[in-house]
């Protein structure tokens, strides 16, 4: 699977997709079969330990609401394809687990519901308490809310600290820039000639989307005047500068290559064979049960000499168009955003929610896990939410999964060393450009 169709995905997404179950549709009819206001059903794409808890919440919702909360099972491949099937036969749930690409598009033929209503009016869920900029990739063209932000990832480096302390350089913490960034990889290059020291698990530090938020960070343009709707794209000098930092690094090797296999990259973390490896938060979930014999911790995205600009990602929740019964399901939404991830994260600590006051459970969820790791976790999962300069981790147009292509033969082969700077990122930027509109 290339870089960006990965990236795509969703990071939470990939954590659970290998423990989804069979596909089962019901009708969003409305129907009560409770005392107090009808049923709402829903589907997510999380784990079974995760799905666990959800339930367990749920059902206390249940108790209390009058309103019969039932979890559908999710298709176990294939899901958004799926999806748009059961939304036009309308056999879809009440609401569903998405990604605000893939809400963009279904918005775009007219198939979800438009939350924008409910959410100006203040009352379950209040828009400004949203971490900043979350909301901006639901909101459609038109002025439509798609869909409502979830569970948020955070990206950024998990450090060695032994390795660090022994090369006689600081740990990357909060505030690090993109220079000490850059410096450290040289000094432990250094230091130690055999190692990689920077590993890239998930594809976005030196893809089109970070370099062009290292430009913004450090005084320039984005490449592109927005990731939501696009429809300009260019490339100043320091986009070039970026790029050109990252080219140089791959060819030090001092960082991997973007052909990198990532697949046993937490495990070598985990045995202290990587100083620094890039990611997102969820892979916590799995670095942790190895109990690595050193110091480490999770240091966030770099800030710039201009601007800190920090990587915003939401998963979210969507319904169709053909929503019958939009206030008991609104009511279970907002259930789910202000309690039924306080409660769910805090059993399973996979990520953290755009919506504040539902993520404090993920944060106790860490402090239970205990340890100076766990603390810079959550330390950068706050910092990073928290921005005010934020830059989105894909492009969410409908042609954004032709970009795949544009990235194998103009950007990729760039960081390779294969083409200049210059031309790799002309390429690129008349490549997208050439997109946008079909």
């Amino acid at each position: 699977m290339s870089r960006k169709n990965l990236a795509a995905v969703g990071a939470v997404a990939v954590v659970a997709a290998t423990c989804l179950t069979a596909c089962s549709s019901s009708s969003s009819d409305g129907s009560s079969d409770s005392s107090g206001g009808g049923t709402v059903t829903y589907m997510t794409w999380e784990s079974n330990p995760t799905n666990a808890a959800f339930d367990k919440t749920m059902a206390s919702f249940t108790s209390t609401s009058g309103v019969s909360v039932k979890r559908e099972a999710a298709p176990n491949a294939d899901y958004a394809q799926k999806l748009a099937s059961m939304i036009l036969s309308k056999k879809a749930p009440d609401f569903f687990w998405c990604t605000p690409a893939q809400a963009q598009n279904l918005a775009a033929e007219g198939l979800l519901y438009d939350w924008s209503k409910k959410l100006g009016a203040g009352t379950e869920l209040k828009a400004e308490d949203f971490s900043p900029g979350s909301l901006d990739l639901w909101k459609t063209p038109k002025g439509a809310l798609s869909g409502i932000p979830t569970l948020a990832n955070t990206y950024g480096f998990f450090y060695n600290a032994d390795t660090f302390k022994k090369a006689g350089i600081a740990v990357p913490k909060i505030g690090w820039t993109w220079d000490d960034l850059f410096s450290d990889l040289k000094k432990l290059k250094e230091k130690d000639p055999a190692t990689m020291p920077l590993v890239a698990q998930w594809p976005l530090l030196d893809a089109t989307e970070g370099v062009s938020a290292y430009s913004v960070a450090n005084g320039g343009e984005p490449l592109v005047d927005s990731f939501v709707t696009t429809t300009k794209v260019s490339a100043d000098a320091t986009i070039h500068e970026g790029a050109q930092r990252f080219v140089d690094a791959i060819a030090a090797k001092q960082m991997t290559n973007p052909d990198y296999d990532a697949t046993n990259a937490m495990a070598a973390f985990s045995n202290g064979k990587i100083p620094l490896m890039f990611g997102g938060q969820w892979l916590n979930q799995m670095i942790s049960p190895n109990k690595p014999k050193f110091d480490w911790g999770y240091a966030p995205w770099p800030t710039g000499t201009a601007k800190n600009v920090q990587p915003i990602e939401t998963n979210g929740v969507c319904s169709p168009a053909s929503l019958k019964d939009p206030d008991a399901t609104w009511k279970a939404i907002a259930y789910l955003e202000t309690t039924g991830f306080n409660e769910s994260m805090e059993e399973v600590p996979v990520a953290p929610i755009a919506y504040t006051p539902g993520t404090e459970g993920y944060y106790k969820g860490l402090e239970a896990q205990g340890g100076a790791a766990a603390a810079s976790i959550e330390a950068t999962a706050k910092y990073e939410l928290a921005a005010t300069d934020k830059f989105n981790t894909s492009f969410l147009d409908p042609w954004a999964v032709k970009e795949t292509d544009i990235e194998k033969t103009s950007w990729n082969p760039m960081l390779l060393g294969k083409k200049s700077v210059d031309q790799g990122i002309d390429e690129t930027v008349a490549g997208i450009q050439g997109l946008i509109g079909k």
